[in-house]
């Protein structure tokens, strides 16, 4: 039997997500992260959306954020994912992987910096 390409699709005519085992014989391709845009962010700075570059992305592709899957974008070889700052109120370092189907890559920390403290002008 020859492998079937991955990512397998099935067209469903229906209004919700149907998740079909794969065929047998499909060869699914392990996602390698190579870097982070950006890698880390500053405790009080807005949400933003963080890129992750690699290989064997796919539209299927899944951004693990801190044990979590995160809706994902794919685009230009890229995947991205919006991250909320108001979840995150102390510094930290939390794990980013991606997933296709039952294939993970590997880990690459990310960063949450404690604020500068600022300082009150007093007196003149």
């Amino acid at each position: 039997m020859t492998d079937t390409p991955f990512p397998y699709t099935v067209s469903v005519n229906e209004p919700q997500t149907v998740s079909l085992p794969l065929p047998q014989g499909t060869t699914v391709p392990k996602p390698s992260v190579t870097s982070l845009d950006p890698s880390g962010a500053t405790l009080g700075e807005p949400s933003f959306t963080m890129f992750v570059s690699g290989e064997n992305f796919f539209a299927d592709s899944v951004i693990v954020f801190a044990g979590q899957d995160e809706p994902t974008t794919f685009a230009d070889g890229k995947l991205s994912t919006g991250i909320n700052m108001d979840y995150w109120h102390g510094p930290d370092v939390v794990k980013v992987a991606v997933k296709n189907g039952p294939e993970v890559s590997n880990e690459v920390d990310f960063t949450f910096n404690e604020a500068p403290a600022t300082r009150s002008k007093k007196g003149k």
